[in-house]
């Protein structure tokens, strides 16, 4: 009878430890799953980051490519960039560890965006600062005067008084500019990013000059040579000027800025030379040219 009771129990004690047994490595294998999706997802989210700071330091090497003086922002922030690439490539798959990439990251996108933008107003006025062009990129039609002929033509005539009473332009400069929500204008060399194009120039002081309203007409002239803004035609005598708007302004015989916009009527601006030519009446009294890339 006794012994009967000990198998008995031994058998029962047999199964629950089968049973225990069997809930164990079941527990463990559960375990086992949940940790590799864990892990699969990590190795997910971790790509993406490093995906992001590689297209990052991808901008950064079209930034520095792009300009001709040392930018030691950009490369500073680059090297930093490529730092941080290479710390997270090492790092180990954690949460705590892919929240703090995440943040630098987005620390990293918030600087490239200002020091992208930087970037591109001082490219904008180190090309302000160009004043050789190839000869081969401008070609004008018979209505364009090249400077050396508007200079010898301002020397002979600056002899008589009548000359010494005619207003000039001085200071001419256009360039391209993107308009923000502000108001705000930011000067860019960028074709894609052109808004509408600033057109610029001083009107010296004349105490000789007959003071009240005046106007010239600007003639803007893309790189393919088609007149843009309005294009609208004036006949004087055999000659056909067309210009793209008329800048008027009221001339006090003291120094005067005066800027105008002009727009394409198409949105996109072409890459190339532009050529800026102003009039007074069919007179040309100032020409300048300008590049977007």
């Amino acid at each position: 009878m006794n012994s009967t009771s000990s198998n008995k129990g031994s058998k029962i004690a047999i199964i629950i430890l089968a049973l225990l047994l069997i809930g164990t490595l079941f527990y463990s294998y559960q375990m086992h799953l949940e940790s590799s999706e864990t892990e699969t997802i990590l190795q997910t989210e971790k790509s993406e980051v490093l995906r992001n700071l590689e297209n990052m330091s991808l901008l950064y090497n079209e930034a520095n490519a792009d300009n001709e003086v040392v930018n030691e922002k950009l490369i500073d922030a680059q090297a930093r960039l490529e730092a941080l690439m290479a710390e997270l490539k090492a790092s180990k798959s954690s949460v705590s560890a892919l929240l703090k990439y995440k943040k630098k990251y987005v620390e990293l996108e918030s600087e490239m965006e200002v020091l992208l933008e930087e970037n591109a107003t001082l490219k904008f006025q180190n090309a302000l600062l160009e004043t050789a062009l190839d000869s081969t990129q401008v070609q004008l039609s018979s209505q364009l005067v090249s400077n050396t002929q508007l200079e010898a033509q301002n020397l002979l005539l600056s002899k008589s008084v009548g000359v010494a009473k005619k207003l000039t332009v001085e200071r001419l400069n256009a360039f391209g500019v993107i308009q923000r929500r502000s108001g705000k204008l930011v000067p860019t060399s960028r074709a894609s990013r052109v808004d509408n194009l600033r057109i610029c120039y001083s009107v010296p002081s004349n105490l000789l000059a007959e003071p009240g309203d005046k106007k010239y007409f600007v003639q803007v002239i893309d790189p393919s040579l088609s007149v843009i803004g309005s294009n609208t035609p004036i006949q004087y005598e055999e000659d056909v000027l067309k210009y793209s708007y008329v800048s008027a302004f009221t001339y006090d015989n003291e120094l005067l800025d005066v800027c105008d916009f002009v727009a394409a009527d198409e949105a996109d601006y072409e890459k190339g030379v532009y050529t800026v030519n102003v009039f007074d009446q069919n007179r040309l009294v100032s020409t300048s040219t300008f590049t977007l890339k």
